[in-house]
């Protein structure tokens, strides 16, 4: 073939062979019973349960939002969040697209309700009413009233999560080592000090005991 209809050739083979993957994620069902398989490399450090560790060096992940999960596992496949065990301990070195659908859709399956019921302590200092109000100003927004995620902001729950955890994740945001809320111009955490922070985690790990009543779903 001469050389020009060769490399006209080859240009539109590469769309349409995108095209083609693309369409087979979109069509993928994914199988929680193979995602349960690989997670079992995860249990080894998030636990059997996807409950995390208490003081938060490794954090919960059960019940996460499918959308968030696939988010933090590309990223970590990507070397966008650098942590070499969630590579070679986790699996994600060798996995493809459709292992991490899976692997999703089993850990956003668990209920920590069920099987492993959990009372998550938030910090000695901090106070829960003065962290209400600094969490209704910069946090509610993306993170929802009572730290349930938003699905069209692809933001996680915070509810449930280990303070400490949270406080790391915070450090590399202001850092610039995380890019927070989708803009590396974010300037979300910069006028927090340390007790603007403690107080933030007293009021997320009070949701989890807050009974909401009718007036406050109507706020």
């Amino acid at each position: 073939m001469p050389l020009m209809p060769l490399m006209l050739a080859l240009l539109l083979a590469v769309p349409a062979g995108l095209v083609m993957a693309a369409d087979d994620d979109d069509d993928y069902e994914p199988d929680p019973a193979a995602g349960e398989v690989m997670f079992r490399q995860c249990a080894l450090c998030h636990g059997h349960n996807g409950q995390g560790i208490l003081g938060g060096k490794y954090p919960r992940i059960a019940g996460m939002p499918e959308y968030y999960l696939m988010n933090a596992l590309r990223d970590y496949q990507n070397d966008e969040r650098n942590y070499d065990a969630m590579l070679v301990v986790g699996g994600l070195q060798t996995a493809d697209e459709h292992d991490l659908m899976d692997l999703a859709a089993y850990i956003s399956d668990l209920d920590l309700a069920e099987t492993y019921p959990l009372d998550v302590p938030g910090p000695e200092e901090g106070s829960a009413r003065k962290g209400k109000r600094l969490y209704k100003g910069d946090c509610k927004t993306c993170h929802g009233r009572e730290g349930e995620g938003k699905t069209r902001k692809e933001s996680p729950p915070l509810r449930g999560q280990y303070h400490e955890y949270l406080l790391r994740q915070i450090a590399l945001f202001k850092n610039k080592e995380r890019i927070h809320a989708d803009d590396p111009d974010d300037e979300t955490f910069d006028d927090y000090d340390d007790e603007d922070l403690l107080d933030i985690m007293a009021f997320i790990a009070s949701l989890d005991d807050i009974e909401t009543d009718d007036a406050e779903q109507a706020e």
